[in-house]
């Protein structure tokens, strides 16, 4: 059972302002999906986004605030960062420039304290590299692994997904099934899908990509047309 609202995996993002969490979510989809600046402290409340992680599937992946935000505003920002833990099935702490300090050590405490298995990346690699000391300290105060990433170049994408699908507890993936409870092996499924101006152009909606997935998974037969085949289709054929 997850944390978050829907059973989608929750995927919490965290570090100091100008970290690149906004970049790095973007790198992670492939697509524009978070507002990116080079001000620091562009994201000012947690921003869920729900999005298609290639590898992973469906799931909810939230943009915070720095846990570095100064004054009584950003002291209020903080706080709402952090009840983003409440609500999140794994976490990944963005670090850059080799800095870790009493901010990420307090947010590692705080995975402990809610039990949220987490991963340490150590982005902008492009632009300073992680030094083996810095590596060598947070292994001794997280005892996590740590990743390179580089949002501008992509590298370790690959090693990123990976990483992220061992993080996710196995209990976010044991959902129950879309239609197991009223389909058989080999079934026919008719599955009615309307095509029309809401629909994206060229593709179809999730929901109806995770039916047909759903079908498939139970070793049925996937028939899939538009509302107005309906009658041709169940007609005897000569």
């Amino acid at each position: 059972m997850t944390r978050g609202r829907d059973t989608k995996p929750h995927i919490g993002i965290f570090g100091r302002r100008n970290t690149g969490k906004s970049s790095f979510i973007n790198r992670l989809v492939n697509q524009q999906v978070a507002i990116v600046s080079e001000q620091a402290g562009t994201t000012t409340d947690p921003v869920r986004k729900s999005i298609e992680i290639f590898g992973i599937g469906p799931a909810i992946v939230i943009d915070t605030a720095g846990i570095d935000d100064t004054g009584e505003l950003g002291a209020k920002r903080v706080s709402k960062t952090m009840e983003v833990l409440k609500t999140v099935d794994c976490a990944v702490l963005l670090l850059a420039g080799n800095r870790f300090g009493e901010e990420e050590k307090a947010l590692i405490s705080h995975f402990g304290e809610w039990d949220i298995p987490f991963l340490i990346v150590h982005n902008k690699e492009d632009l300073e590299p992680l030094l083996p000391e810095t590596e060598e300290t947070i292994r001794k105060q997280s005892g996590s692994r740590i990743l390179r990433f580089s949002t501008v170049q992509g590298d370790y994408l690959h090693e990123m997904i990976e990483a992220l699908k061992d993080t996710i507890p196995d209990t976010v993936y044991q959902q129950s099934s879309l239609i197991g409870d009223i389909v058989h092996k080999n079934d026919y499924v008719l599955l009615i899908t309307p095509i029309d101006q809401e629909a994206p152009n060229g593709r179809m909606i999730l929901p109806q990509v995770m039916v047909i997935r759903d079908v498939l998974d139970n070793d049925c037969v996937n028939i899939v047309l538009k509302e107005n085949q309906v009658n041709n289709s169940l007609r005897p054929r000569p």
